[in-house]
């Protein structure tokens, strides 16, 4: 053991050799010190002047939302991402489409630019996006050399509806012949749907555990479906997605004080996707509405009113209403400038009531009668269909002696001059539904007098009848 002597001598020897050492050692660090600061600035200087130089080198750098297979939607929305802020104006001389397309660009921030097509893309068609060199900011900087990227337009599917005693699900079938696909989950029930015009996503009605019917959401692909909007105890149904894809029109109806009390009159509300708003679109409580319908451009909203048998036409814009008469609560349809409506309704004639086709013209807010003020029988009028690019409608009527057979007519609505486009014998035909391009119909057929078993039929022009395409109702583009 060493004795406390011993320690001591040796604790001051520590002490003594660390008072030695201790000041070169201190000398020689802040010698170390400044040194690695000043190699560290000057290495950050070479560094700065280096990213600096390669930046000039690069240039401004873009990005584009265009999928590696270059497969697009027919509304496709190209978006342009710039590494730097940029000068809207000089960058929009620098964008070209081959062949040219009609769109507008956006600008939407300080480094976003986006292409927005108002007409579809066109199917079959292989696009060249370009972006030249050239100067896109004030200050001089500068895109180095020309980006090109190429795309074209996906086929597109038709979504419906089949349903059995138990199940309820949204399908979905291309064009090709491949087997149908199932979107939805079999546990869920739905009611009814309806496609995005931008073809992205559906939304549909589901009956929920509290004995309402919330709003849900499906993407293209299937299989993700999530709940949108949970009504709880009322009902919101015929939900309608507006053209370009931010608002959902539906029709509410309230549930009464106590279950054992009806639920309240249709009335119209609006999700709005992005700021999650939700309210009536009316103040008014004695204005209801049902089954409403977007004008192409979005802006305008019209939904029927079956206490008043009225047409409501809403410009959100504007804030301005119109109304019509009407007491079928048929579908309506838009031209596709979203100036004019053809609607349905029945008049009393001579020989009896008449079912009217009316087209009215918003922008002077009167209607005239197109076809059947004159016929000499009820035609029934009823589904109708304006093509989105074409002075084409479709319009479905009974043809024969028979009163459940339905035909469809394809007319010009200027001329009334047209074509049968589906009259087998025996079948029924309703539910029009033209593709972006107005170029092909589907709509829902079923022979009568046998067992009930609707089909999804396909026409386009050429066909001297109909192509079923599946089994199902309530078809529509899935673009």
């Amino acid at each position: 053991m060493t004795s406390p002597k011993k320690r001591k001598q040796h604790s001051d020897v520590r002490q003594r050799s660390s008072s030695r050492i201790s000041e070169p050692r201190l000398g020689i660090l802040n010698l170390s010190l400044d040194t690695a600061a000043t190699g560290l600035i000057a290495a950050l200087s070479v560094l700065i002047s280096l990213t600096i130089l390669l930046g000039e080198q690069a240039g401004v750098r873009v990005r584009v939302n265009i999928p590696e297979d270059g497969i697009v939607a027919p509304y496709h929305a190209i978006t342009f991402t710039f590494s730097e802020p940029f000068n809207p104006g000089f960058a929009s001389e620098l964008i070209s489409i081959d062949p040219v397309h009609e769109g507008y660009l956006e600008w939407m921030d300080t480094y976003n630019m986006r292409f927005v097509p108002i007409r579809p893309f066109e199917q079959g068609v292989s696009y060249t996006l370009k972006f030249e060199k050239g100067e896109v900011e004030t200050k001089g900087r500068e895109i180095k050399k020309q980006l090109t990227w190429q795309f074209k337009v996906r086929e597109p599917l038709v979504a419906y509806l089949q349903a059995d005693q138990t199940t309820s699900s949204i399908w979905a079938v291309d064009l090709n012949g491949n087997p149908p696909k199932r979107l939805t989950d079999e546990t869920l029930k739905v009611i009814s749907f309806n496609a995005a015009h931008i073809g992205e996503f559906i939304v549909f009605t589901a009956a929920n555990e509290q004995g309402g019917i919330d709003l849900w959401r499906i993407s293209r692909e299937g299989s993700d479906a999530f709940l949108l909007l949970d009504c709880r105890l009322d009902r919101c149904t015929t939900p309608a997605i507006s053209p370009d894809g931010l608002r959902i029109a539906y029709s509410r109806e309230a549930a009464g004080p106590s279950p054992e009390l009806p639920f309240g009159s249709p009335r119209i509300w609006v999700l709005d996707l992005q700021s999650r708003q939700n309210n009536p679109v009316y103040a008014d409580q004695q204005i209801l509405g049902y089954n409403p319908s977007w004008a192409p451009n979005s802006n305008k909203l019209a939904s029927y009113d079956g206490l008043s048998d009225q047409i409501r036409v809403l410009d959100l814009s504007e804030n301005t209403q119109t109304i019509f008469s009407s007491n079928t609560g048929g579908p309506v349809t838009w031209s596709p400038d979203s100036k004019m409506i053809l609607f349905t309704t029945v008049e009393q004639a001579q020989g009896g009531p008449r079912t009217q086709v009316k087209l009215a013209d918003l922008s002077i807010n009167q209607s005239q009668a197109l076809i059947g003020a004159r016929d000499d029988r009820d035609y029934s009028y009823y589904s109708l269909a304006w093509s989105p690019f074409r002075n084409q409608v479709v319009l479905s009527y009974h043809g024969g002696a028979d009163p459940l057979l339905q035909t469809l007519w394809l007319f010009d609505p200027a001329t009334l001059e047209g074509i049968v486009i589906a009259d087998q014998e025996g079948y029924a035909y309703n539910s029009p539904h033209w593709n972006p391009w107005g170029t092909a119909l589907v709509f829902q057929q079923f022979k009568l007098r046998s067992t009930y078993n609707p089909e999804i039929g396909l026409w386009k022009p050429g066909f001297e009848e109909p192509l079923t395409l599946a089994q199902g109702i309530l078809p529509q583009w899935l673009p």
